[in-house]
């Protein structure tokens, strides 16, 4: 059927750009996948993956969120996701938690959903996969989910307040600003009115029935998928998946799921957005393109271009903040999804205060330069290196990728058509790729990233009367004037010369003995008095872990000096190893996969890294430059302090850090040694005593010990010999801390701000600390203690009250300086509650002391923390954390034997004796910060 031109228009314009879209692609689905269509429209994708082992991820993806509201439906999208955990067909209430959280599977970190503008997605997350009737029920809840939730009037109105708070939580400075500048990103489109979290007053007064319509409208199998990746027989869950969702049926004449579209524009769009609380200034300039409704080999061919583009001129960019003096605190390229109708590439430059127009002008030169003038082969080469290096590693360890991971990549080939190949096909197609793309293909698309329409600029940054911002007419200006500025070719200032030029001496492997406990873990002793610790494992293909220690730390450097000490890794990083800039050291690096992070905290100072074992003789190259031939340059030093001193002027008294700076004095009881970041930090920083702090803090490899893990190479001994054994060391010389008593007050502290805000809100904090003997039961005790207070808050707090968003409780144990336990909990309310809400907290501490918990809540706990060790010792990051603190805290290894023994063996007596000691006079922190009672109400 024909339709007139007129009418076509008329009837575009009544639908407000709305698009009936078709996602597809020509890239095939990877075989591995079992897919398939039900007749009443749901699909689902099945994949076998056994990372983490024994476990499995179920996915389930709405194809509709926040978009498809009515204007009086804002925030119900949302808000129906809350309520898929609030009561179903098979299950009544808190029944899905309740069911999984007895499995431990936890709310929150296991049991999770979003909504965003065009989608919904929740999760059922590591699963233990060898109990088939927790199979069947996790695949009855997502059945339930997809039309049989209750949507009971009490539960509606009991989630009402969790709503508004989490409202009230996410109101934050980057939230503010977001709603500001969306409103010209989207301007003339529906999405410039949708946050996801929606209306408060639509919220607090929508009728039952218009959720229960919108839900009926929208949910259903034609939008759906279900999504399984898992330890799991494939075709098995295929059967299960035909026998529970084919009776859904599809609704008679269901609405249309539409696309909204972002108008174009052929003039530049720009808005200035300014907050009280933001802490930088940042201009974006997005360049709005379609997206790509059909994903084939030539799209996948373009964007793999583009992205070789951003990472070349990224690279300049970084570069040039590094060799310049420069208006730029930071700056960046890159591409983003905008809406699902429209993509972007995007510039955007973080300035130095009051330097905006010039730091614009600086990436817009640099920008122009590389459009004009191209890149070079040499760069090219060295971009195609460091993708095929990536995509190598990920190919070696794709064994270790986790099931969560390929979920989400499902769910975007359900809704977006993103291709889903095997890591193998992938790997195979991107070495193709980077064999056919030349060095003409990129500088001819770097030409077009550029558009001359559809352009918009966003500027945010802080809302102070010191702080001026440059209108559109002047960035404008700027862009044209660029345009038309002589400029040079960019020069390369590469150096070929090897890591480590130095000649090496060594030192051999003078003892050699294991570690009790942990079968095939060897101790070695260097004959430099160096200690090394190996453990060997195969749990990932091709990984290496490490970590160094030493004990000093900052206790053993002068209180005026420590600003300049916790600066001092910093410096050196900014600054380069040996003959290498940072900039150079990261072009030599390129390629490889190698990260190393030196430390130097209150008690120790060391490292933590991770390679392969290709790479693992350059870690071992980078860990001996760290000692032996650090660079300390006073330019980069110089824009280190210019950043500190920017961000300082503009979050110095925002309502967070004066909220953390009141509990960082209360915790360390205003003790000197723990400096608050601020003027008087700024003004004893030394570019000198930096130098050198560092210097006397990581020297002397016989006073660390370092830990390696992993598949490590055959020939690992002999270049730890011929590295570490060559850094400088002297066995006679060995430090110990000094305890300078960084504790809270005896008794109780407490602090009340009461601030100015946008948005009336109450934060409190609040930390027990108790000195206590050291028992390894006791640290159970103490972890099951907050996880049982943690659920009776979720219940009161959160779900009762609907207070909070959420009230978070942690626990903590150190052994050095001194044995000592921890709890904290901490949470955002409505100002007018904070005070019963707070009363809570109290309370049900005091019943954990009275009352004995119930076996089933511990129960609970209990398997979650069992379930959560067998997927944690599967990993080489648990045992490099496990040898790290053995040897830290001179403990032995508690292995699964005794693990399992001492939790199965704690009561609910244990809990409620351990509970009368903590709480008996500890050092308690209580800070809360409200608004001021004037505060007008949010509208």
């Amino acid at each position: 059927m024909k339709i007139s031109k007129s009418i076509y228009l008329l009837f575009a314009l009544f639908i407000g750009f709305k698009s009936i879209a078709q996602f597809s692609t020509t890239i095939p689905l990877s075989k591995n996948v079992v897919s398939g269509q039900l007749k009443n429209g749901l699909k689902y994708y099945v994949l076998h993956h056994e990372f983490p082992k024994d476990r499995v991820c179920f996915y389930f993806a709405q194809n509709v969120g926040a978009i498809l509201e009515n204007d009086d439906q804002n925030g119900l999208a949302h808000f129906l996701e809350h309520m898929a955990f609030n009561g179903t067909k098979n299950f009544e209430g808190k029944g899905i938690i309740d069911m999984l959280e007895k499995k431990g599977v936890r709310f929150g970190a296991d049991i999770n959903a979003y909504t965003a503008q065009d989608q919904t997605v929740y999760n059922l997350s590591n699963v233990p996969a060898g109990d088939s009737k927790l199979i069947d029920s996790c695949l009855l809840v997502l059945h339930d989910w997809s039309g049989f939730l209750s949507l009971k009037d009490t539960e509606i109105d009991a989630e009402r307040g969790v709503i508004r708070e989490e409202w009230r939580t996410r109101r934050n400075s980057e939230f503010r600003l977001r709603l500001e500048t969306d409103k010209t990103l989207y301007k003339g489109s529906k999405y410039a009115k949708r946050d996801v979290i929606g209306d408060l007053n639509i919220i607090n007064s929508f009728d039952y029935q218009a959720l229960r319509d919108y839900y009926k409208k929208w949910y259903r199998p034609d939008l759906q998928a279900v999504i399984v990746v898992g330890d799991i027989d494939a075709k098995e869950i295929e059967k299960k998946i035909i026998e529970t969702f084919s009776s859904i049926e599809m609704p008679e004449n269901p609405a249309q799921r539409y696309y909204v579209s972002v108008p174009k524009n052929k003039e530049m769009e720009y808005v200035l957005a300014k907050d009280k609380e933001a802490t930088e200034t940042n201009v974006v300039l997005y360049y709005k393109r379609d997206f790509d409704k059909v994903k084939n080999n030539e799209t996948i061919r373009r964007d793999f271009v583009n992205d070789l583009c951003f990472n070349m001129m990224n690279r300049r960019y970084k570069e040039f903040i590094q060799n310049h003096e420069t208006a730029l605190l930071n700056l960046g390229i890159g591409s983003s999804e905008i809406s699902r109708l429209t993509n972007s590439y995007y510039l955007y430059v973080t300035p130095k205060n009051n330097k905006t127009l010039e730091g614009f002008k600086e990436m817009m030169v640099e920008t122009e330069r590389a459009v004009r003038y191209g890149f070079t082969q040499k760069e090219l080469d060295r971009s195609k290196k460091s993708v095929l290096s990536f995509y190598e590693n990920i190919l070696q360890n794709k064994d270790k990728i986790e099931s969560d991971e390929y979920s989400e990549e499902l769910v975007n080939y359900f809704l977006k058509a993103n291709p889903f190949e095997s890591i193998e096909t992938q790997y195979e197609n991107i070495k193709t790729r980077l064999t056919l793309i030349t060095l003409a293909q990129i500088n001819e698309a770097v030409k077009k990233i550029q558009s001359t329409d559809n352009i918009v600029m966003t500027v945010t940054g802080p809302d102070k009367n010191d702080i001026v911002f440059p209108s559109k007419e002047a960035y404008t200006k700027v862009i044209d004037a660029v345009k038309k500025m002589p400029l040079e070719k960019y020069k390369e200032t590469t150096t070929d010369l090897p890591l480590v030029t130095a000649e090496l001496k060594g030192s051999k492997v003078a003892k050699e003995t294991t570690i009790d406990g942990i079968e095939g873990a060897k101790n070695y002793k260097l004959a430099n008095g160096t200690r090394i610790i190996l453990y060997p494992t195969t749990l990932a293909k091709d990984e290496v872990l490490c970590s160094a220690f030493s004990f000093g730390g900052t206790s053993l450097i002068k209180t005026e000096d420590i600003p300049s000490a916790q600066i001092a890794v910093n410096l050196v990083q900014s600054s380069g190893l040996g003959t290498f800039k940072s900039t150079d050291l990261k072009d030599k690096l390129n390629g490889k996969i190698v990260a190393l992070q030196p430390y130097i905290t209150e008690l120790t100072e060391g490292f933590k890294g991770s390679t392969n074992q290709k790479d693992f003789e350059t870690l071992l190259q980078l860990l001996y430059l760290y000692f032996e031939e650090p660079r300390f340059d006073k330019d980069a030093y110089s824009r280190m302090v210019t950043g500190y001193r920017n961000s300082l002027e503009n979050s110095e008294n925002t309502n967070l850090k004066v909220f953390q700076d009141t509990i960082s004095l209360l915790n360390y009881n205003r003790n000197k040694r723990v400096p608050l970041f601020n003027q008087d930090f700024l003004k004893q920083l030394s570019f000198e005593k930096a130098s050198d702090l560092y210097k006397q803090r990581i020297q002397n490899a016989a006073d660390f010990t370092f830990i390696f893990t992993g598949n490590l190479p055959e020939n690992a001994i002999s270049l730890l010999e011929k590295y570490i054994g060559s850094i400088t060391s002297d066995s006679n010389k060995k430090e110990i801390f000094t305890d300078n008593h960084l504790d809270p007050a005896p008794g109780v502290s407490k602090r009340l701000l009461i601030r100015e805000m946008n948005v009336p809100k109450a934060s409190v904090y609040i930390r027990f600390v108790k000195k206590i003997p050291y028992t390894y039961k006791n640290v159970f005790i103490l972890h099951i203690l907050s996880e049982v207070l943690s659920k009776k808050y979720l219940d009161l707090i959160r779900e009762e009250e609907g207070g909070s968003y959420g009230v978070h409780v942690s626990s903590g144990v150190s052994r050095i300086p001194s044995d000592e336990y921890s709890i904290t909990i901490n949470f955002d309310s409505d100002p007018e509650k904070v005070e019963k809400l707070t009363k809570i907290i109290y309370d049900q501490i005091n019943i954990t002391q009275k009352d004995v918990t119930k076996e089933q809540d511990i129960e609970s706990i209990r398997n979650t923390v069992l379930k959560t060790r067998t997927e944690k010792v599967l990993t080489n990051g648990f045992w490099l954390s496990s040898l790290n603190n053995m040897l830290l805290n001179n403990e032995s290894f508690n292995d699964d034997l005794k693990y399992k023994k001492t939790i199965n063996e704690i009561t609910p007596e244990d809990i409620k004796a351990f509970a009368k000691e903590f709480f008996a006079v500890p050092e308690t922190v209580e800070v809360i910060m409200k608004s001021k009672p004037q505060i007008a109400a949010p509208q």
